[in-house]
């Protein structure tokens, strides 16, 4: 019985591990971005709280509580699975391959850039999760921001379990790409007719 007893206190959940999803292919919805050929589009750096970019997955429990799992994980680190991501989304909905993350090798120069500063992206189980951020958009040289933009998005969680929690962040993140892709597809249109935004 003794033995029993002590195989039970010993025993322990098993860690599970999560990634972000991007995009299914075919689902691009901005086609024809530019006449002059495919666009070459930057992402990052972005800048995330230290308090998510950590192994564990934190959930909110209250305004002023942040919960951190020890048994469910991020696969790798949540920066890189944001940027895997936000990338793999950007390529499908501009449909150009030329997208790539940062830091980028010195023969790609992007035509456009997209700077993120993340203040949320947490949520609750069962409830609903946020991504708060500002995110820039510049030119080849990163001199002059052409838009700059804070998003509020918000979906909800179907269910108390980590997947459905991940699969709503993942959700977010095609929301925030299909809004980038959108004003990319917008300033370069009127960089082409000579008309550049305000």
């Amino acid at each position: 019985m003794l033995i029993l007893l002590s195989g039970c206190r010993n025993t322990t959940p098993p860690v599970r591990f999560y990634s972000l999803t991007p995009l299914p292919a075919g689902s691009g919805e901005i086609k024809d971005a530019g006449s002059t050929g495919p666009l070459s589009v930057g992402i990052g750096p972005v800048e995330i709280l230290k308090s998510l970019d950590r192994p564990h997955i934190v959930t909110r429990t209250g305004p002023n509580r942040l919960k951190v799992d020890d048994f469910h994980r991020w696969a790798g680190s949540l920066y890189d699975d944001f940027l895997r991501v936000m990338t793999m989304n950007l390529v499908e909905l501009l449909q150009t391959n030329r997208v790539a993350a940062y830091p980028w090798e010195d023969y790609f120069s992007p035509d456009y850039r997209i700077f993120m500063e993340v203040r949320r992206f947490d949520g609750n189980l069962g409830e609903y999760v946020v991504l708060d951020l500002t995110w820039t958009i510049t030119g080849r040289e990163a001199r002059e921001a052409l838009l700059v933009r804070r998003s509020l998005l918000k979906a909800p969680v179907g269910g108390m379990k980590y997947e459905a929690l991940v699969a709503a962040k993942s959700a977010l993140l095609a929301d925030l790409s299909r809004e980038i892709a959108r004003e990319i597809k917008i300033l370069n249109d009127s960089k082409e007719k000579g008309n550049p935004r305000n």
